[in-house]
């Protein structure tokens, strides 16, 4: 028998007046951190730490010499060695063999704090996640029922979306009641976690997102059929699943 993969997507669009900066995704990252939500890159081999952190940056000066007085600095190897070679040619075709120029190399380094760079817009939940029963893999919560669910987040010009995906594979077509046990009932803890971790940190003053007036698209779409809508109830029950 062939196998199937049922699938439906939720995306829920939180609008604002402006776009979100650089800095508050990262600091928006670390909130999300706290709460049990670590964004990640699709593979998420390692969870990356978020927060304003001390970076190490170092450096070097290339100090140019004329007969051991100091000409100028720079931090351009390539700079400070022609203009060494420059002037002791020019000295070498006046007085035979006199190369006054040297370099000097100078290494540097400085701390300075800032916030971590984001490593992707995967979700991946911690806490409620039984690893027993679920395991995250290639950017998605996978369970022994052969449901994934997929968690991203996207950065729009005026909004934040959230979307979650939830697929699951199975021998066969499926009856209407099957496919939605599987895909709404059964993850429907899960997803509502999401959209309460991710609600309960954009909708903080400093980020102002309105998270009760939203817009929300919803399909339900299998390998071998055609793509339909989810129906009201449906939406309705993702929805209040945050709040349970």
């Amino acid at each position: 028998m062939s196998k199937i993969e049922y699938q439906r997507t939720m995306e829920i669009r939180y609008e604002h007046d402006d776009e979100i900066t650089s800095d508050n995704m990262k600091r928006l990252a670390q909130e999300l951190q706290k709460r049990g939500i670590t964004l990640c890159d699709n593979w998420g081999s390692s969870d990356p730490v978020y927060g304003y952190q001390e970076r190490v940056i170092d450096s070097s000066l290339y100090l140019v010499y004329v007969d051991g007085t100091l000409l100028f600095k720079t931090p351009k190897n390539y700079v400070a060695y022609d203009a060494r070679d420059a002037i002791n040619e020019l000295s070498n075709s006046i007085t035979k063999g006199h190369e006054p120029s040297t370099v000097e190399r100078m290494d540097d380094s400085r701390i300075t704090k800032e916030w971590r760079k984001i490593q992707g817009n995967y979700i991946k939940l911690h806490d409620m996640v039984d690893d027993e029963k679920v395991f995250f893999q290639s950017g998605r919560h996978r369970t022994i029922d052969d449901i994934a669910i997929q968690g991203r987040i996207y950065n729009g010009y005026s909004y934040l979306q959230l979307k979650i995906t939830t697929t699951w594979n199975t021998d066969g077509v499926k009856r209407n009641e099957e496919i939605e046990e599987m895909l709404v009932n059964k993850p429907l803890e899960m997803v509502g976690e999401m959209q309460r971790i991710f609600e309960s940190a954009i909708k903080l003053k400093k980020y102002g997102y309105d998270v009760e007036d939203v817009v929300i698209d919803c399909n339900f779409k299998a390998m071998t059929q055609n793509e339909s809508k989810c129906s009201p109830d449906i939406i309705k029950m993702t929805r209040e699943a945050r709040k349970s």
